[in-house]
């Protein structure tokens, strides 16, 4: 089977259920593993070149999030089978590895690897059930949504947002929740920020005890934003963060 993956969630679960030599080509974003780095690109994650899908002739298309649907009312006009997965849940997280695992023949394979991720989340644990924001993008602020909250309630913290997708809020809702840990995971971004500072100089948040305290940290945007087996090595890096800094 030739398939092309239209995101680096998709992209990554390929690999991690042993598809990944099935994949003949992805985006420009798909940069995990590193096998994956060296496959064609069909352009951008919102944007793929449907010219360049054309020389790939694939089986299959794999699409994720709301954010592509255009993209795949595109690519199935042209004829190609496209499979879209949309989770806003953990869990929907869970479901969206099996029906990947299902379409490529690797049913088996994605039930180990939910399996693993659960059992990986169940032996993490943080004490004292800290107060936990984390956020997705910073103008304006937007709290991380989707999964994250359910990812933060599996490790023990208590979160800014009970679901939905990530959003802006009212400030005043910040300096109420007051939380105690802030975790920047803004898309795009990488490691590549001073958290720190940036938070310092946002009127009023400098009255947030993680602010005051010094316990505002950077995490890779793709262990976190991506709905894919590596959201199990994001919280394990909160988890580690929040143990070495209590």
């Amino acid at each position: 089977m030739k398939i092309v993956s239209l995101a680096p969630s998709n992209t990554e679960i390929l690999y991690a259920i042993g598809a990944g030599d099935q994949v003949v080509a992805t985006t420009s974003l798909c940069d995990h593993p590193e096998e994956a780095v060296e496959k064609p690109s069909i352009g951008g994650w919102t944007n793929p070149k449907i010219e360049r899908i054309h020389e790939f002739q694939p089986d299959l298309v794999l699409a994720s999030d709301d954010l592509q649907d255009e993209a795949v009312e595109e690519i199935q006009s042209e004829g190609y089978p496209v499979h879209q997965v949309k989770p806003h849940t953990l869990e929907e997280v869970y479901e969206s590895i099996i029906e990947i695992g299902e379409k490529v023949c690797e049913r088996e394979e994605a039930e180990k690897l939910v399996g693993q991720m659960k059992k990986e989340l169940e032996r993490m644990s943080v004490t004292g059930s800290p107060r936990i924001y984390c956020e997705e993008w910073m103008d304006p602020p937007m709290v991380s949504g989707n999964w994250i909250p359910d990812l933060i309630e599996e490790i023990g913290g208590q979160y800014f947002i009970e679901g939905g997708r990530s959003r802006e809020f009212p400030e005043e809702n910040i300096l109420e929740f007051d939380p105690g840990y802030i975790f920047m995971n803004i898309c795009g971004a990488g490691e590549n920020l001073q958290g720190q500072k940036i938070l310092e100089e946002r009127s009023n948040w400098s009255e947030v005890s993680a602010v005051e305290d010094e316990k505002v940290f950077v995490i890779d945007d793709s262990l976190l934003n991506r709905p894919g087996p590596r959201l199990v090595k994001g919280a394990e890096r909160i988890a580690e963060i929040m143990d070495s800094k209590k």
